[in-house]
């Protein structure tokens, strides 16, 4: 599998970008996550809310082993207090995102400045 998942943090903003390309494996996911927690635990240690916006426009529908990868590792690491917004260009891409995240609000989009703007918004209480 050609694909790869990159983590950056957002100078200034703290914000987490994740950017999905091609079919990645249940291994790279597992770096991914494992790369993710340590960046989370950084963050939650700071007091800095968790905001994380996930790229996977050049990513087409993956495995089910690397989609259950993803299931998994998400459910385990994200809190009702974080926040992800998935921007996506299929239907396909959009039904398997929103099957990974159940813990934390996360909301879908088509473009990434819808998805950064409601990342900015202050969540409702």
């Amino acid at each position: 599998m050609d694909g790869s998942i990159r983590l950056e943090i957002e100078a200034g903003s703290g914000l987490f970008l994740v950017i999905c390309r091609g079919m990645w494996s249940p291994e790279a996911a597992i770096i991914h996550f494992a790369d993710m927690e340590l960046a989370l635990r950084k963050a939650r240690g700071a007091g800095r809310p968790v905001r994380v916006l996930i790229d996977i426009r050049d990513s087409p529908p993956q495995t089910a082993e690397s989609a259950r990868t993803m299931e998994e590792n998400a459910r385990r690491l994200h809190l009702p207090s974080d926040r992800l917004a998935f921007v996506y260009s299929s239907a396909l891409q959009g039904l398997q995102a929103k099957r990974a995240v159940s813990a934390a609000p996360t909301a879908y989009f088509d473009t990434m400045e819808a998805a950064r703007r409601w990342l900015a918004e202050e969540p409702e209480r």
